[in-house]
């Protein structure tokens, strides 16, 4: 879990929202959401949004938000 956690934490502080990034993002939410067994609610339908819209700041938040809950 912890590697889905830096991933997509490094994906978001390249802030590039081509398509290999969102897909990669994509991958490890689903990841955290299988890991966790805690379903999408917490991982891609929090965020699909933020990342459909590249929404910089909300993406940050999310991201630490991760962080801080994976420690």
């Amino acid at each position: 879990m912890e590697h889905c956690v830096a991933k997509i934490a490094e994906i978001i502080a390249r802030n590039q929202s081509d398509r290999r990034s969102i897909l990669q993002l994509g991958y490890n939410l689903g990841r955290l959401s299988e890991l966790t067994g805690l379903g999408r609610e917490p991982f891609w339908d929090r965020w699909k949004e933020a990342v459909a819209e590249w929404d910089e700041k909300k993406l940050a938040v999310l991201a630490q938000e991760l962080q801080n809950n994976s420690c």
